[in-house]
């Protein structure tokens, strides 16, 4: 399991790409609400490509590994935005809980389903 843990880097990696490019490009155009909602869907296509290529270097033994590896890798990504949003840039427990909240239009959720789901969806294709 280690090399999932340390696989799950890849995918900080592209999400800090993808971060990059609506800081970049779109967030001056739609500004900072619709930016962050548009990201999360370029995010689901950027964290594709690192789930894609450890899904096919690192294969999945069974159905079952993928999935706790999708548990381990929102484990993971929960605890870095934690130690990011309310330690690292000081924000409130509410804030950071804020982002979850899919009824005010916040979208983060999705990225959390992406890559919870992501492994074994593409366990499932690797063994058609």
């Amino acid at each position: 399991m280690i090399r999932y843990i340390l696989s799950w880097f890849l995918l900080l990696i592209f999400a800090f790409l993808n971060a990059a490019v609506r800081e970049l490009t779109y967030k001056s155009v739609f500004g900072e609400f619709l930016s962050h909602q548009i990201s999360v869907f370029t995010g689901i296509l950027f964290l594709a490509i690192p789930i894609w290529f450890i899904a096919r270097y690192l294969p999945f033994r069974n159905a079952s590994q993928a999935i706790k590896v999708g548990i381990l890798w929102v484990i993971l990504t929960e605890t870095f935005e934690f130690l990011m949003v309310v330690v690292s840039m000081k924000r409130s427990f509410q804030e950071f809980l804020h982002a979850h909240n899919l009824l005010a239009g916040q979208f983060w959720i999705i990225i959390l389903v992406w890559v919870g789901i992501a492994p074994y969806l593409f366990y499932r294709l690797r063994s058609r």
